[in-house]
């Protein structure tokens, strides 16, 4: 169905508490849908942490720890290692940290030290530029890949930062998280929405798409829920949480595989493609379900709201946050080239390493507290920021 663009939400800037927001909701006013695109990534809020790992977590295999080789960021000073908001980072095969903020509409570049090196790109509407980007991927080749909805799918930079491509194939419903198999094929995640006779199917794909054919995508994964149009559906908030906060959690290696964590309270799920679209890999762990303490919840609900009502969200929202926390969060290959999953139950960042035949090998572990992580997980190591830091501004960490 389509999507009305005069309800797009303001785009915010100026403090660093703003942000835009993610993906795309479609609200129904009596039987009759009006859209709102929400943008682009993350944001911080407010400033609560869960201080404990919770009781009845699973330890099947050894423990390493995880050492912190430097962090990036600080409240005031030079601009060049401060954040507004990241939204998403990686690593090359040269060492270079590349860290986009969806707020300043750039990315910025660190060596393997952390020591800056430049930016790259910069807000604006030309070619190459960026007003709300919201991801961001090194290709197999180098290459760097940010998607930017104003542009309804991506730009491409080669590894010299010279402008390459711009992908534009969605209109207003561009991913919003994608990773490069290879040099045509790419992940795409997107949200959508299906028309039934008597409702809405609300959907969270993954698909791979060739852009060196005309052929239709391969879906790999779908997530959805039904909303009854009759009101014997989902509640509102039930909505906007499995919109704003229920993405696909996906990642890619150099063989132009694909590997999804789903984002689910009771079962424990990885699952593994090839770049045909065929099942090789599938893990199960026998972790108990974890609920969130009340100060987890109301932490979240405040973040939820902050993050929906600053980014111009109507009608008003009281969320509610699921109850339990997820038993997945990110993955990705690690230094080991083995499959590293960030354990959702916990708020360490604890990490269980697969090889890829689905074995578990061990964990891995890194102390600091937060329910907010967020990480990319890449073969020279783990960068890790907070989405609701204690210290009300965002570091980048750099983990190995």
């Amino acid at each position: 169905m389509g999507y009305d663009l005069n309800r797009l939400v303001k785009t915010l800037g100026g403090l660093k508490s703003h942000t835009a927001i993610v993906t795309i909701l479609l609200r129904r006013s009596t039987k009759v849908w009006g859209a709102l695109v929400l943008f682009s990534s993350q944001m911080l809020v407010s400033c609560r942490h869960t201080e404990n790992s919770p009781s009845g977590i699973e330890v099947l295999a050894g423990v390493d720890t995880l050492d912190l080789l430097f962090e990036v960021g600080e409240e005031l000073g030079d601009s060049s290692n401060s954040f507004w908001s990241i939204a998403s980072a990686d690593i090359d095969d040269l060492g270079r940290i590349f860290v986009l903020d969806d707020v300043e509409a750039c990315v910025k570049v660190f060596d393997s030290t952390g020591a800056y090196i430049q930016n790259l790109t910069r807000r604006g509407s030309g070619p190459g530029e960026l007003l709300r980007p919201s991801y961001l991927n090194i290709a197999p080749d180098g290459r760097i890949v940010i998607s930017d909805i104003t542009k309804g799918g991506f730009i491409v930079f080669n590894d010299s930062f010279e402008l390459e491509d711009e992908v534009l194939l969605w209109g207003n419903n561009s991913p919003y998280c994608f990773a490069a198999l290879t040099k045509s094929k790419y992940l795409v995640c997107r949200y959508s929405e299906t028309q039934l006779t008597d409702g809405y199917v609300l959907k969270h794909t993954a698909d791979i798409y060739d852009f060196s054919s005309a052929e239709n995508p391969i879906n790999l994964y779908t997530d959805s829920i039904i909303e009854n149009e009759h009101g014997s559906g989902l509640s509102y908030s039930r909505e906007l949480v499995f919109v704003l906060f229920k993405g696909i959690n996906s990642w890619c290696n150099d063989s132009g595989n694909v590997f999804i964590a789903t984002l689910d309270t009771l079962d424990y799920q990885v699952y593994g493609w090839d770049s045909l679209g065929n099942q090789f890999l599938f893990i199960s762990l026998p972790i108990s379900p974890v609920g969130k303490e009340p100060d987890e919840i109301d932490a979240e609900a405040f973040f939820m709201q902050t993050y929906y009502q600053r980014a111009g969200g109507w009608p008003p929202w009281e969320p509610s946050p699921y109850g339990h926390r997820f038993m997945t969060a990110e993955l990705g290959i690690g230094p080991d080239q083995n499959l590293w999953v960030r354990r959702g139950t916990r708020t360490d960042l604890f990490f269980d390493i697969f090889d890829l035949n689905g074995n578990l090998v061990r964990h891995a572990v890194y102390g600091l507290q937060s329910w907010s992580w967020k990480t990319v997980i890449t073969t020279h190591g783990v960068l890790a920021w907070e989405l609701d830091p204690l210290e009300g501004y965002q570091k980048l960490y750099f983990l190995r």
